[in-house]
């Protein structure tokens, strides 16, 4: 098993070998390299065409592919030794003759749990269904890519490396098919790997993504929004908020906010202003995460207080910014608002819908104003489709320039920020980045709980402009 690293433009190579047969040279090492970069770009090529053809997939899909628990996998299936594989899985022991069981002729694919909520564990949202569908298509290459490569990689002392795609929806597809050690846990967009491809973690050209979270917490985010589960606005909302947070990578940073009667910085009630966005690093996320499924409802609903406090943050942070002599001359000053509502608003009495528009509109002038930064504004209305409703029409304001989305408990809430996933990525699609790739830092593999690195690259529909993020390949 052989680990490598890339840092800057500096090559740090660690090695170390289950075969002792095996001595893999300093430029076996570079060959290796240079195979996983043009093997991670051949693979995001062959998805992306997937992407292109993802009409013609759905004839024949239903039923063909191979779940990580409910199905039952072919009798091609291998037993491999931990020699063999390149690590060993924990609960196979020391994995001296059989170290697990792999099936190397199909893929097999995972879903979140809360995906999978059809019939036979079968997932219900039609963009799920697309990316398992379209995904099923490259299935082959990775197998005769397998075979076409496994003497390359046995030269070297290194075992054949996984192949994988984690689509912008959930959806993860790996080769070689195995079933899971644990069902519905694994999502491919808060794993290491694929949070180190995403635009945010790329310095000098994307800035990092500045976010600021703004949570209706008044009582009326406690009626229901499924009839049939029981589940709250408010716990769908929490479900929607902790999948952007466990998905920001460290280099972006983040704020969030409630609003009530008054507004106050989740995790920092009662602190002290100014008031700014911090670093998502793990620890910040995880107390993040604690504090916001631990929030209440409370009060009625004023939205000025919240726009007031969230803009703040803004404000102040970007004034910490320039105070500090940050460069500003990357391409792009990411600032996402983004805001989680149900529309009913009844505070302050009187208020017309025109007066928040041009309250909001107002802020977003004045952090324009600021500097090269724009805001890109968010509006989620859980519950509520009214399109006269005050959120649309901030949406539609020609200053603030957002994006508006009615929500029913039909979008699943780890799905329903896509398009603002997608907006952010969208840098990545351009040609000057056609042929990009990641290396992660070291991580934990699921399976083994070992520590290794992935290279990985963006996969987009190419057929739009701009270019559509449709997820990411890893080997």
């Amino acid at each position: 098993m052989i680990l490598l690293e890339i840092i800057s433009a500096c090559l740090v190579v660690v090695v170390t070998t289950n075969n002792p047969y095996v001595t893999a040279t300093r430029q076996d090492l570079i060959n290796g390299i240079q195979r996983l970069n043009a093997d991670v770009i051949e693979l995001r090529n062959e998805i992306e065409s997937s992407v292109s053809s993802r009409c013609d997939s759905i004839s024949g899909c239903y039923g063909s592919s191979y779940d990580e628990c409910n199905s039952e996998y072919t009798s091609e299936q291998q037993c491999p030794s931990g020699e063999e594989l390149g690590y060993d899985i924990p609960e196979c022991g020391r994995g001296e003759l059989c170290n697990g069981v792999f099936d190397y002729s199909i893929t097999t694919v995972r879903l979140p749990a809360n995906l999978a909520t059809g019939i036979d564990g079968n997932p219900k949202n039609p963009q799920v269904v697309e990316a398992i569908c379209y995904t099923r298509t490259a299935e082959r290459w990775m197998v005769d890519k397998y075979n076409a490569d496994k003497q390359f990689w046995k030269s070297i002392g290194v075992s054949s490396p996984q192949m994988y795609f984690g689509s912008s929806t959930g959806v993860f597809r790996m080769f070689p098919g195995r079933h899971s050690r644990e069902c519905g846990r694994y999502d491919p967009r808060v794993r290491p790997w694929y949070q180190a491809s995403l635009p945010s973690t790329i310095s000098n050209t994307v800035k990092p993504r500045n976010v600021v979270i703004l949570m209706d917490t008044s009582r009326s985010m406690n009626e229901t929004m499924n009839k049939k589960t029981g589940q709250t606005k408010l716990s769908y909302m929490k479900e929607a908020v902790i999948s952007i947070v466990s998905s920001l990578s460290s280099k972006a940073s983040m704020a969030v906010v409630r609003f009530g009667e008054q507004a106050s910085l989740v995790g920092r009630e009662g602190s002290l202003p100014p008031y700014h966005w911090r670093r998502a690093t793990a620890d910040h996320k995880a107390r993040m995460i604690e504090d916001v499924l631990n929030i209440d409802v409370r009060g009625r609903s004023n939205k000025i207080a919240g726009f007031d406090f969230a803009f703040d943050v803004i404000k102040n942070s970007l004034r910490d910014i320039k105070a500090r002599g940050s460069d500003h001359s990357c391409k792009l000053e990411n600032i996402a608002l983004l805001v989680f509502s149900d529309g009913e608003f009844n505070m302050p009495a009187g208020i017309t819908d025109e007066e928040v528009v041009d309250f909001v509109a107002s802020d977003v002038r004045e952090v324009e104003g600021m500097g090269d930064f724009h805001v890109h504004t968010f509006l989620y209305t859980l519950g509520n489709t009214n399109v006269d409703q005050v959120s649309k029409k901030i949406a539609c304001n020609e200053t603030v320039d957002g994006y508006w989305t009615p929500v029913t408990s039909a979008i699943t809430p780890g799905n329903l920020t896509n398009g603002y996933q997608q907006l952010f990525s969208t840098p990545m699609g351009t040609p000057m980045f056609r042929n990009y790739t990641s290396w992660s830092a070291p991580y934990n593999f699921s399976s083994s709980g070992e520590l290794g690195y992935t290279v990985s690259g963006l996969v987009y529909n190419r057929d739009v402009e701009p270019p559509r993020f449709m997820g990411a390949v890893g080997i």
